[in-house]
């Protein structure tokens, strides 16, 4: 057994390459989406150009916001594409959506989501943990899942499913369809570390039963 793990921006390599490491090892599968080679997705419609962030079409909100000012069609394109990276990841799912990022030094990391980060109130509880750095996290929508992670000793966030600001990213979508979330992040270049995690993930989810 494994988890599908999905890649949707296409400047975080590492992230794809610790989750193969991991699937040799542990069994899952990756969906990465392959296409400029930068964070943000470009196309052509109606002879006008666009891009969006791929990681912000799961919701409508998220798709205008990410798209700006835009066509009905441009928008309509998006959300169609949302749907269908959902539809196949939710069929592929072992019970969780499990996600692979990466993010810069001094950027985005635990540290945001503590009192007085930028996204404090996009959180429920913060674990800092005792292992890697803060880049190095979880992201869940679900309180087990906190807390399972947090026993590995990782810094873990919980999202604050009733507060959080609709963005458009899959952990909004999870939280209001119901359904488990795991963002596993670290930063670019630490590949053994976002591998550790992911075999830290994989153990404490499919531990054998007693």
């Amino acid at each position: 057994p494994g988890f599908t793990y999905l890649n949707v921006h296409d400047d975080e390599d590492t992230a794809v390459h610790a989750a193969l490491e991991v699937i040799v090892r542990k069994g899952g599968r990756l969906i990465e989406l392959r296409h400029t080679g930068a964070r943000r997705i470009a196309f052509r419609l109606g002879g006008a150009a666009y891009t969006f962030d791929p990681n912000r079409i799961f919701t409508d909100a998220g798709v205008r916001a990410t798209l700006g000012d835009s066509s009905e069609a441009a928008f309509g394109e998006v959300r169609r594409f949302g749907r269908a990276v959902l539809e196949l990841l939710e069929a592929e799912a072992a019970g969780v959506l499990v996600t692979v990022h990466n993010n810069t030094e001094g950027g985005y990391s635990v540290r945001s989501y503590e009192a007085g980060g930028d996204l404090a109130g996009d959180a429920a509880r913060v674990h800092r943990g005792r292992i890697a750095s803060a880049d190095e996290f979880y992201f869940v929508t679900e309180a087990a899942l906190f807390e399972a992670l947090a026993e590995a000793g990782y810094g873990v966030v919980l999202q604050n499913n009733a507060g959080v600001t609709d963005d458009g990213s899959l952990s909004v979508h999870a939280a209001r369809q119901g359904l488990a979330y795991v963002n596993v992040e670290a930063r670019h270049g630490r590949r053994a570390e976002q591998a550790a995690m992911l075999e830290a993930l994989h153990d404490r989810l499919f531990r054998p039963a007693p």
